[in-house]
């Protein structure tokens, strides 16, 4: 699945919808975590997507690498688990004590989150800027089910700039990977 355009619906320069979620410790999170960051992301992840699968390696590694400059993460999975069993509350939680996930791990068993920022897919990326303002939306890189093949990284660019208080250029680059998969 890939977005072709940017959304009408949640365009570059919207503010961060709040909401709140379960993660994977079991306690509610949400948009209030973002609070006080100098970079917040907001990632649409599943567990058995193949572009999540081939990309979350990376995404580990550029969270842990921004992290300590004030980049803070929460990773949403909307998937309808009835018709993907993998994507259940019960696997995200094993997916993130497996892989021990450097962010939390939200469950949008409603998908009302995944609406309110009009995703598409997984994997799919929101940045936000210190003032809440989406900065980028878009991709990971330009192979996200084959690491071996990426060439462009222009999720940790775009993190560069949003920290650095500049515009992300590109500050919108089309979402690859699977649909998201509605009830």
């Amino acid at each position: 699945m890939e977005r072709d355009t940017i959304s009408s619906a949640f365009p570059l320069g919207s503010r961060l919808p709040s909401f709140e979620l379960l993660n994977v410790d079991g306690k509610l999170l949400g948009s209030d975590y973002l609070t006080g960051a100098r970079a917040g992301l907001v990632a649409f992840l599943c567990n058995h997507c193949p572009y999540v699968k081939g990309s979350e390696d990376m995404l580990i590694s550029i969270v842990k690498r921004f992290q300590p400059d004030g980049l803070k993460t929460l990773v949403i999975n909307s998937n309808d688990a009835a018709k993907y069993p993998e994507d259940s509350y019960e696997k995200m939680k094993e997916k993130a004590v497996a892989h021990v996930l450097p962010y939390p791990y939200l469950y949008d068993e409603s998908q009302d989150v995944a609406r309110l920022f009009d995703a598409a897919c997984t994997p799919e990326f929101y940045l936000f800027d210190r003032d809440g303002k989406l900065a980028y939306h878009g991709t990971i890189n330009d192979s996200p089910r084959d690491p071996s093949r990426v060439t462009k990284d222009y999720l940790s660019k775009a993190i560069e700039a949003v920290l650095e208080g500049r515009t992300p250029d590109p500050q919108f680059v089309h979402p690859l990977g699977c649909s998201i998969k509605w009830k």
